[in-house]
């Protein structure tokens, strides 16, 4: 079990050079793009363009901060992504962001398809369990959060991310918070 202050969290360049991310976590730990099983990040947004090409993953993505955007290249229609609203999608579509109205922020979350799927779901103003052993994650993208991983309470500070392996797992997200929560399985 993990718990990620921001000041942990790994600044780079995304993957086609179009923009900055904050890399939570990445299993294996140290993996490169080529390599990773799973990899939770944050990506700042500050101008329309294209999104990396991440042939073999899966995607979601929860705008964390800002006004959201409309994507293209995921479906037949533009998506219109606001403030903690969630879209999955293959991570090699050819996906453009148009900005709705200045810089947004979004948590990633990638998986190697074949490999692992994420359910990942929005939390708010509500609780939630899971009894399945996998790799849980929680991001407090509002207000802090209370976590419960099997016999253990966690308090989860806003920006911080939980990471760990259980076979009981609850998030309390029902205090004005929000969490972006993903539980990650074979």
């Amino acid at each position: 079990m993990r718990l990620i202050a921001p000041s942990e969290y790994r600044r780079m360049p995304w993957k086609n050079g179009g923009g900055t991310t904050w890399e939570v976590a990445v299993h294996p730990p140290g993996a490169a793009w080529s390599s990773f099983d799973w990899r939770i990040s944050i990506a700042e947004i500050s101008s329309d363009g294209p999104f990396s090409s991440f042939p073999g993953m899966d995607r979601a993505l929860v705008v964390i901060a800002g006004n959201g955007m409309r994507l293209t290249g995921i479906g037949e229609a533009p998506i219109d992504l606001r403030h903690h609203d969630l879209v999955a999608f293959a991570g090699e579509a050819q996906v453009d962001s148009c900005l709705l109205d200045g810089p947004t922020r979004d948590f990633n979350v990638m998986t190697r398809r074949g490999a692992l799927r994420a359910e990942v779901r929005v939390v708010r103003d509500a609780r939630m369990a899971w009894s399945s052993g996998s790799t849980y994650i929680c991001h407090a993208a509002s207000g802090s959060c209370g976590c419960v991983v099997e016999d253990s309470a966690i308090e989860v500070g806003e920006a911080h991310t939980l990471v760990c392996n259980a076979s009981h797992f609850e998030v309390d997200a029902s205090r004005d918070a929000v969490a972006v929560v993903a539980r990650l399985a074979a």
